[in-house]
C-alpha cells in the first residue's frame, strides 16, 4: 500500500512539474518576437545583443542568415519582448547603433543612409507620397501632409488609427531642400514595419509647426501658455494652446471626415520631439477626449517650473488620462533632468502608473538618430498601452 501511494505521489509531482514547465515555456514563447536585419555590406554573420535599458540585463543571440543576394544579406532571430526593449547588432566586428526592440518592430536596414527601420518582405522605399492639405489656423494657412499606406482601403470595415506628428515636415521625409532620409524619424516606414509585424494599421498626419514665417514662428506655436516661463520669456508668443485647439477642433475632424479612421481617442495619438515633444504632451493632456496617447521625445519641459506644471497636470481627469510615453537622453546632452522631474511630478500627482512609460537613455543626446531608433517604442505604447520590458 505504501509503495502504491509513493508511486501516486511521484506521478502527481511529475505532472505538476511538467505542467509548470509547460506554462513557463508557453509564456516565454508568447513573448518571443522575430526581428530581421538587412545588411547591405553582405556580412557573413551577425550577432544580436538584446538588452533592457532600465535593468541592463542583456543576451547575445547569433542570427541566422536567411537570404543572400547581390543587394544584401538578411539575418533573423527571436528575442524576448518581455525582457528586452533594445538591441544592437554586431557584424564583421562592427556594432550598429542601439535601437528599439518590441512587437511593433519588423526589421532594421543597414543601408547607405545609415540604420533605418524597414518592413521585412516589402520593397524598401523611403520616399513616400503625401496629400498636402491647407487649413486655416489662427488666421493664417497651415499645411499638413497626410500619408496613407499603399494598400489603404477607404471602404474597409477595419479602420485605421491616426498619428499626428508635430514638426511633421521634419519627422517624415518630404524631399524638401536641405532635408534627407537620414535626417528624420521615417514614421511611415515605422508604421509599415509595425503593420507587418503586429498587424496594426495607421495613417500619419505630419503637421507643419513653424507658423506663417512672418508674424508667427516655431517657438510661438510649440510653447503653450501656462503662465510665466521658468527662463526668460524670450520672443515666444506662447500660442501652443491655440495650436492645440486647431489640431483637436479643426484638423482631427477634417481627417475623420475624409479618411477611413477610428474616431475615438484610443486610436488617436500625437507625437513630437524637443519643443514638439512639449506640445504633444500639452495637447494630449489638454484634450484627453481626443488623444489617447502622446509620444514625447526629449521634451522641452524646462519651459515651466514645477508649480505651473503641477497646476496644469491636475486639470486632467485621471479616469480619462492619456497614455504618456517619454523618451530622453542624459542630463548633459539632452533633457534628462527635466524629463525625469516630469515623471516624478506625474507620479506625485497621482497619475495612473499604467498610463506612463519612461525611457531614460544615459548615453543619448538631443538628435534625430536617437529619436528614430526608439520611435517604435512609442508605437508599442500607443497600440499595446504599455512598454512591456519597462513594466
Amino acid at each position: 500500500m505504501k509503495k502504491f501511494l509513493s508511486i501516486i505521489i511521484a506521478v502527481l509531482i511529475f505532472t505538476s512539474l511538467t505542467t509548470s514547465c509547460g506554462n513557463t515555456n508557453n509564456k516565454k514563447s508568447a513573448n518571443l518576437h522575430t526581428m530581421y536585419f538587412r545588411d547591405k555590406s553582405r556580412s557573413n554573420e551577425a550577432v544580436a545583443t538584446f538588452f533592457n535599458s532600465a535593468s541592463k540585463k542583456s543576451e547575445d543571440i547569433t542570427m541566422k542568415k536567411i537570404e543572400d543576394n547581390n543587394e544584401a544579406s538578411v539575418f533573423s532571430c527571436e528575442g524576448d519582448t518581455s525582457a528586452y526593449n533594445m538591441v544592437y547588432i554586431t557584424y564583421d566586428g562592427i556594432s550598429t547603433e542601439k535601437f528599439a526592440f518590441n512587437k511593433c518592430v519588423s526589421g532594421w536596414n543597414n543601408s547607405g543612409d545609415g540604420l533605418m527601420p524597414y518592413a521585412y518582405g516589402e520593397k524598401i522605399n523611403y520616399t513616400y507620397k503625401y496629400k498636402d492639405v491647407t487649413l486655416k489656423c489662427n488666421g493664417y494657412d497651415k499645411t499638413v501632409h497626410i500619408w496613407t499606406p499603399g494598400n489603404y482601403d477607404k471602404n474597409s470595415k477595419d479602420k485605421y488609427a491616426v498619428i499626428y506628428a508635430l514638426d511633421g515636415d521634419g519627422m517624415v521625409y518630404l524631399g524638401q531642400p536641405g532635408t534627407s532620409v537620414s535626417g528624420c524619424e521615417n514614421i511611415p516606414e515605422q508604421v509599415k514595419a509595425m503593420t507587418a509585424a503586429a498587424g496594426f494599421k495607421a495613417i500619419v498626419v505630419a503637421v507643419e509647426t513653424h507658423g506663417d514665417g512672418s508674424t508667427c514662428y516655431r517657438d510661438d506655436e510649440l510653447i503653450p501658455n501656462l503662465g510665466k516661463m521658468a527662463h526668460e520669456e524670450g520672443t515666444s508668443r506662447k500660442l501652443g494652446n491655440k495650436v492645440a485647439d486647431f489640431i483637436s477642433g479643426t484638423l482631427v475632424p477634417y481627417v475623420q471626415k475624409h479618411y477611413n479612421v477610428y474616431t475615438d481617442a484610443r486610436h488617436t495619438a500625437v507625437t513630437g520631439v524637443s519643443l514638439g515633444g512639449l506640445e504633444a504632451f500639452y495637447i494630449a493632456m489638454a484634450h484627453p477626449e481626443t488623444f489617447g496617447a502622446a509620444g514625447c521625445f526629449s521634451p522641452s519641459f524646462w519651459c515651466y517650473n514645477d508649480k505651473n506644471w503641477t497646476k496644469f497636470i491636475k486639470k486632467t481627469p485621471l479616469n480619462n488620462a492619456p497614455f504618456i510615453y517619454i523618451y530622453t537622453g542624459n542630463e548633459k546632452n539632452d533633457t534628462g533632468k527635466e524629463a525625469s522631474a516630469m515623471v516624478k511630478r506625474l507620479k506625485k500627482t497621482g497619475y495612473p502608473k499604467n498610463r506612463l512609460a519612461f525611457h531614460y537613455n544615459e548615453n543619448g543626446s538631443h538628435s534625430t538618430p536617437y529619436w528614430r531608433n526608439t520611435f517604435s517604442e512609442f508605437l508599442e505604447a500607443m497600440f499595446y498601452r504599455k512598454v512591456e520590458a519597462l513594466m
